[in-house]
């Protein structure tokens, strides 16, 4: 079904694209900012010890709007909803800047999480929807190459604010940007012209990855070996009834895709993310040098993926030999890293080794991930039977339980060890251990998307 263009033509699309690429550019700030004045908030609030129940409040709100995308955007405008949620997240982050305690700070971070997860969903639903085609793969180029940009201006901002007007500024600071950007998108995207099919809203579904969300999170000692056992299971079995059906077993086309953005994103973000922490703990590494360290995968993404979208692999034998490799450069990556936590014994050592891990994660992610978006988000030749909300809305939940599951697990591993490990460095050591069987796991799943489905599911199979 044609959506109907609004006035203005080829400039309401235009300045679709440039909104949805800005809105991007935003996200990859507020990510940087989180991540700087974290341990500012935990020290001024007193709440270092509530590093678990934050990371939960800001992954398990998500999972209880997230799956719903398809449901709202078959029953109402993405104009309207882009509205409503840029103005929760608004009021999120106020929470955040005025809280006085370490609670409130939780609570503003849930409520913004609430929001990000519907208009997760929503936004991909505006390129899949909005956009023609080659506008389309080019937004996907330009919502990876803007962390070009992000990984360098995110830590100059957070830090340049936060040390003159405090943390506090620096959480509002950027909003009057965002939300010209966010009703931008909302006064340009076209709306459909026709009847849809209803979307059925997962509520249970969504409750359950909320509720493993949560279980990751919980310092429980020894016992958090199997609230983390419990939490991943939990979502990965509510993830299988929320994506198309027979995703987890499909052999090609773009349910195997799926299945390659989930073990991607948990592969990538579980190595990435906690690199300030393991800087910091595992080899003593002042924010200086971390800082060049958590700033490399972004920046090398960016670069990567601005070549990487204006040359989209458009058939399967193109995207096979470029995401083969792609995906094998995480790896490398991933193993890097762990060589680097094996054998660095200084610190200058283990700057390097770090350094260049990271360098290797974001390098392949950014000649990666434009492409297996796109190759997500455009429709066969052939109907697979997922309708283009379905499938936006099942791209951010792959994308976001495979980042979840490992991110969670990661930082309350490092943080505590379960009870079983007590020096970080050693932490460090069997955590990039674990990820590497799932990178070889990753690297097979992308090589099963390259392969177009041969025949069109069966009705029961159909999402």
């Amino acid at each position: 079904m044609r959506a109907a263009p609004r006035a203005g033509g080829r400039f309401a699309v235009v300045a679709l694209a440039a909104s949805l690429v800005l809105t991007e550019f935003l996200a990859g700030m507020q990510r940087y900012l989180s991540q700087t004045v974290l341990p500012l908030v935990a020290a001024d609030l007193h709440g270092e010890h509530l590093y678990g129940p934050l990371d939960a409040a800001a992954q398990a709100p998500m999972f209880l709007t997230m799956p719903l995308g398809a449901w709202l955007l078959s029953r109402w405008t993405v104009g309207r909803l882009m509205v409503l949620f840029t103005m929760v997240t608004v009021a999120g982050a106020v929470l955040c800047a005025t809280a006085q305690s370490m609670g409130v700070f939780v609570g503003g971070t849930a409520v913004r999480a609430l929001a990000a997860g519907a208009l997760a969903t929503v936004g991909m639903g505006a390129i899949s929807r909005g956009l023609p085609p080659r506008y389309r793969q080019l937004v996907l180029a330009g919502m990876s190459g803007v962390w070009l940009f992000s990984s360098v201006l995110g830590p100059v901002y957070a830090v340049s604010v936060a040390s003159t007007l405090g943390w506090r500024w620096a959480m509002v600071l950027y909003l009057p940007v965002l939300l010209l950007a966010r009703f931008v998108i909302a006064r340009t995207m076209p709306e459909r012209t026709g009847e849809v099919a209803q979307e059925r809203a997962p509520w249970s579904w969504a409750v359950v990855l909320a509720t493993g969300s949560v279980l990751l999170s919980l310092p429980l000692g020894l016992w958090s070996v199997a609230a983390v056992l419990v939490g991943a299971g939990l979502m990965l079995w509510a993830t299988a009834a929320i994506l198309p059906a027979g995703t987890f077993r499909a052999r090609d086309g773009r349910r195997a895709g799926l299945t390659a953005l989930l073990l991607t994103a948990a592969v990538y973000f579980g190595a990435s993310m906690v690199l300030s922490v393991v800087a910091h703990d595992a080899f003593g590494l002042d924010a200086r040098e971390f800082g060049f360290v958590i700033a490399a995968p972004g920046f090398l993404w960016a670069v990567a993926a601005l070549w990487t979208g204006a040359h989209p692999a458009l058939d399967d034998r193109e995207f096979r030999r470029r995401a083969v490799p792609a995906g094998a450069t995480i790896a490398t990556g991933v193993a890097v890293l762990l060589a680097t936590t094996l054998r660095a014994d200084s610190s200058s050592t283990a700057f390097v080794g770090l350094l260049l891990g990271a360098a290797l994660l974001g390098a392949g992610m950014g000649s990666l991930y434009p492409d297996l978006l796109g190759r997500c988000l455009s429709p066969p030749d052939a109907d697979d039977g997922i309708s283009s909300d379905r499938m936006a809305a099942a791209v951010v939940v792959a994308e976001s339980v495979g980042l979840a599951v490992a991110t969670t697990t990661a930082f309350a591993w490092l943080g505590t060890g379960f009870g079983l490990v007590d020096a970080p460095v050693h932490r460090a050591q069997l955590l990039y251990a674990a990820l590497v069987p799932v990178a070889v796991a990753m690297v097979v799943r992308l090589a099963a998307a390259g392969r177009t489905s041969r025949a069109r599911p069966p009705a029961r199979l159909r999402a």
